[in-house]
């Protein structure tokens, strides 16, 4: 009966893990050496605003579109896909169903992948994705 009991148990709390979406985290590097201010779009173009400082890192929503106003100059960015699927080397679990991926902005504009446990900023990027950097339009 016992043993029953505990493999519905194991079977509920599966069918429970399952069911649950995965959260991805976004970390994003600033290695442009002003001060940023980031727009990020979702899918309903409902903004979320960050002001991000030279050398710092902030975490930011998972983004459809993607402006930054750099000095006097706005870098676009648009998908899908922005940014294109990772591979798993890129994406650190932090929890039950929450990922991590890092970015870094570049003096250019382009995004660069780094790797999840990275130091921020940093002047040694691994080799990128296919589809990465990912550059203004």
């Amino acid at each position: 009966m016992k043993s029953s009991y505990a493999l519905l148990l194991l079977f509920a709390l599966a069918l429970l893990l399952t069911g649950c979406h995965s959260v991805l985290e976004i970390e994003m590097v600033n290695n442009t050496g002003q001060d940023l201010a980031i727009d990020s779009f979702d899918t309903q173009m409902k903004r979320t605003s960050y002001s991000l400082r030279a050398g710092e890192t902030a975490r930011i929503n998972v983004w459809y579109k993607l402006q930054i106003l750099h000095g006097g100059e706005t870098w676009d960015y648009h998908g899908p896909p922005v940014p294109p699927p990772l591979p798993k080397n890129f994406r650190k679990r932090i929890g039950v169903n929450r990922f991590l991926e890092k970015y870094q902005i570049g003096k250019d504009g382009a995004i660069y992948v780094l790797l999840p446990d990275s130091q921020r900023p940093t002047s040694d990027l691994p080799p990128q994705p296919s589809g990465y950097p990912v550059r203004p339009k």
